[in-house]
Formats: C-alpha cells, sequence, structure tokens
C-alpha cells in the first residue's frame, strides 16, 4: 500500500505541477528581460478556455494548445504595448490584464462552450514500453503525457540558452543593465517586448495544460491562483527555468498531497488543506527574502531611450 501511495502521489505532483512550471518558465524570460507580468493569472484562464475551445472544435487537444499559444502571446503583446512602449506602471498593466482575460473568457464560455457542455479531447499519458513498467519511476517519469516532457525539454532548452546564447546575454543585459545594454547597440524595448510576447505565449500553454490534461474541462476562474504561484516559482527558482520547474514540482507535490489529505482525514475542514499550495508559496517566499536575496536590478523598471520597440 505504502509503495502504491508513494506512486500514485508523485506521479500526480508531476502532472499538477506542469500548468504551474509551463507558465513560470516564460515568466522567467520575462523578468530576465526586466519586464515583471503579474497578469499570468488571466493569461493562463484565458489560455485555458481556448485549449478547450479549440480542442473541442477541431476535436484535437494539440489544436487547443496551440490556439491557447496564440492568445496568450496576444494577451503577452498586450501586456508589452503598455508597460513596454507607453512605460504604463508594470504592476497595474498586469492587473488590468487579470480583469480583462477573467471576464473576456468567462464571457466567450457562456457564449460558446457553456451553452452546450461537451467533453474536451484530452491528452493521455504514454506508455514507453519497459520503461513505463518500472517500480516507481515508471508512472512517475515514463507515463506522463507528451506536454510534460516537452515542458522538461523547453527548461532545459531555456537554461542553455540564457547561458550559452547572445540571444540568452543580450536579454539578461536588457534586465540587468539596460542602460550599458542601450549604449552596446541593443534594442532594450524590442527585446523586452519579445519576451513578453514569449512569456504569454507559454502561460497560454500553461493554462491550456489545465483543461486538456489535467482537468480535462473548462471551469470559469479554474486557475485560482496558480498564476501567482507561477510568479513565486520564479523568485523561489532564482530566475533559472530548471530551478523554476523544480520549484513547481514542490508546490505540484503540495497540492497532489492536499487532494489525499482531504480523503484520509475527512473530519478535518477541507479548506485547512486546499490551502496548503499557497502557504507554502508565502513561507517560501518569506525564507527566500529573509537569506538576503534580491530581485534583478532592472527587473519592473522601465528604460527610456530613442528606439522604437
Amino acid at each position: 500500500m505504502d509503495y502504491v501511495v508513494l506512486t500514485g502521489l508523485l506521479a500526480a505532483a508531476v502532472r499538477l505541477a506542469m500548468s504551474i512550471g509551463i507558465a513560470a518558465m516564460g515568466e522567467v524570460i520575462s523578468q530576465r528581460a526586466g519586464v515583471l507580468n503579474v497578469g499570468v493569472e488571466g493569461i493562463m484562464l484565458l489560455g485555458a478556455f481556448l485549449g478547450a475551445f479549440g480542442a473541442v472544435t477541431t476535436g484535437n487537444p494539440w489544436a487547443g494548445i496551440a490556439l491557447a499559444a496564440a492568445g496568450g502571446a496576444a494577451a503577452g503583446a498586450l501586456h508589452g504595448f503598455f508597460a513596454v512602449k507607453l512605460k504604463v506602471d508594470q504592476i497595474v498593466s498586469g492587473i488590468a490584464l487579470i480583469i480583462l482575460c477573467l471576464g473576456l473568457s468567462s464571457f466567450l464560455y457562456r457564449l460558446t462552450l457553456g451553452k452546450t457542455p461537451q467533453s474536451v479531447p484530452a491528452l493521455r499519458g504514454l506508455h514507453l514500453g519497459v520503461l513505463s513498467d518500472l517500480p516507481i519511476v515508471g508512472p512517475v517519469l515514463f507515463g506522463q503525457n507528451a506536454l510534460v516532457y516537452w515542458g522538461v525539454a523547453m527548461a532545459l532548452f531555456l537554461t542553455w540558452a540564457l547561458r550559452r546564447t547572445v540571444m540568452g546575454l543580450n536579454i539578461r543585459a536588457c534586465g540587468e543593465n539596460p542602460a550599458a545594454a542601450d549604449a552596446a547597440g541593443i534594442n532594450v524595448d524590442r527585446y523586452r517586448f519579445f519576451c513578453v510576447v514569449f512569456g504569454g505565449t507559454l502561460a497560454g500553454v500553461g493554462g491550456a495544460y489545465l483543461s486538456v490534461a489535467q482537468i480535462n474541462s473548462f471551469v470559469e476562474n479554474m486557475v485560482v491562483g496558480r498564476g501567482f504561484i507561477a510568479i513565486a516559482c520564479v523568485v523561489f527558482g532564482r530566475w533559472n527555468p530548471l530551478g523554476t520547474l523544480a520549484a513547481a514540482f514542490g508546490f505540484g507535490l503540495a497540492e497532489a498531497a492536499q487532494i489525499r489529505l482531504q480523503t484520509w482525514y475527512p473530519e478535518v475542514p477541507y479548506q485547512l488543506f486546499v490551502v496548503l499550495p499557497y502557504l507554502l508559496a508565502i513561507v517560501a517566499l518569506s525564507l527566500f527574502f529573509a537569506r538576503g536575496a534580491a530581485l534583478p536590478r532592472g527587473l519592473a523598471k522601465p528604460y527610456f531611450s530613442d528606439r522604437g520597440a
């Protein structure tokens, strides 16, 4: 029984972590360029609706994911226009984006899927032969859906790209010292705009993961704070894609545990267990900054230049 419980807990933790992890990796790139997007919560919600709508309309979950990515890119571009081009306060722009996407996703859902509820075509777990049959590690590492492996590959690629490529160096320069980057001939606004759009794209995919791979349906406001946890993962992962994904796994483990605790201890109010992942985020951030950790120097600070975005 202990073996079965442990395997199920770890496998569920991986599944529950990926929506947060994928969105958080996009936010890593955005923040590395110097733009804070607190609108991740709203973009994930919009992506969840578009993922479900696209999957139901075409019968293909990958079409839903592609539609969610496009919607996330559009939302990221909107935030980039206000925060990068117009130099609006990034927090204000992000909050406005949350409100916009919350209303837009609910409105479109009631016009479409809400009229005649339908099952959402879902991504299924892969079976990789003998690897999937290994004890514990088989179901945990080799029985997930394809989007999980895509997320891990994306984390590895982004970690390498930020450290080993000219574009990665330019992105980091735009976030750490935009004046020096501008003096070196780097178009800071253009890089920042591109990174915000990329971050929005991954946030849309992270939201679609909820509707086509995790919950397999769309419910209004179904993201319920995962976008904010994604931002916490960025900080706790020290603005590193792999570290951020590892932090997301920690929150996925907390969410998987709270679901099982509700079953094991029915006499305890379930709200106490539901709050566990959010409590973990608060504690993690408190400990992180208590150790004297600092935000990137150029984060959330607009840069004024004669160059156009």
